[in-house]
């Protein structure tokens, strides 16, 4: 053997038997010194994160954002049906079954009590604190808090509002109205001087869905009305509920600037009837402001809040979805980091502009450059300012049901508003909270 060939297989023996010995110089061991051998790398910890399907894709995006900006936490996106009963369905099987996933969850806003009380949602009070959730519009906090304990936080919120021809209201020099009795004067007034068989007044929901309770409810509200008693207990035949659904009743029966179709349409029908230019007033969601731009009207309308009654307040419902946790979750900690991000300005502000949905956060939705590309988000600010949160309640499905039919059996003129009221309150009284 050469003499290079000699010196480079001993190097090669002196560089092997150090890592074969497991040893040092003084024979002791290098891995108990750690030294030389790194700790193992953590695993991340997987966030089950359970929401309906996004058709956008933003929900997947923001996920993406998430996983590759964090080594600790991994998102899982746990995809559920776009139909909420559906979603319903698969939570309470989950949840029935002590599931400890999902960890995060998206709930209507009508779930939260149901979800609180049946103990599958955990409070998040340890990981938010007063300060955090003023950075939110009020309905988005206390959509989710139940008992004084605060279960979630809103996401995106839908918000009642109504849309109006300005056109017509400028053509004869009419104001926005303020009060449902304006309203119902201003569109007589129009509907006289236009003298056109297709135009009626106001277009609302009133089909027996849940619109119609929701519209019902903003009338009630507008009157200084509520659903709950001093003591607490559900209370439909009280006088300002029956004035609320009077009103209603005299809208499409007495002086019928509403249709009597209301009592079967839809907030997609309301919106067609509009679009095509055969309504003054309707009673709708945000995401028609966009949509209506490709109809007949577009460059016509603009949007005002929901009328009130002489004396009361205007507060418009909203709808929406709210981030929860999995009471069984062993990833609490985690998931609340989650829920963090996802209702952080960055990404509530993305949200808005990448889908048009109305961001719950308050710095997002003010952004100059949310405003230029969501015009909208202008309009709900002050509109979120006094809106109300559906009623917390454990067996609200049931309560809206019984609402729902008395509602359109008086828009159909089957029942007066006093009788209906008061077979709503039979209906409920039977319900166990």
């Amino acid at each position: 053997m050469s003499r290079k060939r000699f010196l480079a297989a001993l190097l090669g023996t002196a560089m092997i038997l150090p890592a074969c010995s497991g040893g040092g110089a003084d024979g002791s061991s290098t891995a108990a010194s750690g030294s030389d051998n790194p700790a193992k790398t953590k695993a991340p910890v997987t966030i089950e994160f359970a929401a309906g399907l996004d058709s956008s894709g933003e929900m997947a995006k923001s996920i993406d954002r998430f996983n590759k900006a964090h080594s600790d936490i991994q998102i899982k996106y746990v995809e559920l049906p776009q139909v909420p009963n559906e979603q319903l369905t698969r939570y309470t099987t989950w949840f029935n079954s002590k599931s400890k996933t999902p960890d995060l969850l998206l709930t209507d806003v009508t779930w939260p009590k149901m979800f609180a009380s049946a103990g599958w949602i955990a409070p998040i009070d340890e990981y938010v604190d007063a300060e955090y959730l003023k950075q939110f519009y009020p309905a988005a906090v206390d959509v989710a808090k139940i008992d004084g304990k605060q279960y979630g936080i809103q996401g995106w919120v839908d918000v009642g509002m109504i849309y109006y021809r300005k056109d017509l209201l400028e053509k004869y020099n009419q104001q926005v109205p303020k009060t449902w009795d304006e309203l119902e004067k201003v569109s007589q007034e129009i509907l006289k001087k236009e003298n056109d068989p297709n135009l009626v007044g106001y277009v609302f929901q009133g089909a027996k869905i849940e619109g119609a309770t929701i519209n019902w409810l903003e009338f009630l509200w507008s009157n200084g009305g509520d659903v709950f008693d001093a003591n607490g207990k559900i209370k439909v035949d009280t006088p300002k509920a029956i004035q609320a659904m009077k009103k209603m009743y005299d809208l499409v029966q007495t002086s019928k600037v509403s249709p009597v179709s209301v009592a079967t349409s839809s907030p997609n029908d309301n919106q067609i009837v509009f679009g095509n230019g055969n309504a003054i007033f309707m009673r709708n969601w945000p995401n028609s402001f966009a949509s209506l731009k490709e109809t007949k009207v577009n460059g016509k309308y603009d949007v005002m809040p929901i009328p009130q009654f002489e004396g009361g307040k205007s507060q418009p419902s909203t709808g929406g979805w709210v981030y929860a946790i999995n009471s069984s979750s062993e990833h609490k900690k985690e998931a609340a980091e989650v829920m963090k991000f996802f209702l952080s300005d960055a990404e509530q502000k993305s949200l808005v502009i990448q889908t048009s949905k109305i961001a719950t956060n308050r710095k997002a939705l003010a952004d100059p450059e949310v405003a230029s590309k969501q015009p909208i988000s202008i309009k709900a600010q002050s509109l979120l300012e006094t809106a109300k949160s559906r009623p917390a309640l454990r067996a609200y499905e049931q309560f809206s049901r019984a609402m729902q039919t008395q509602i359109n059996l008086a828009l159909n003129g089957q029942k007066d508003p006093e009788q209906a009221m008061k077979d709503a309150q039979k209906e409920i009284d039977k319900i166990k909270e």
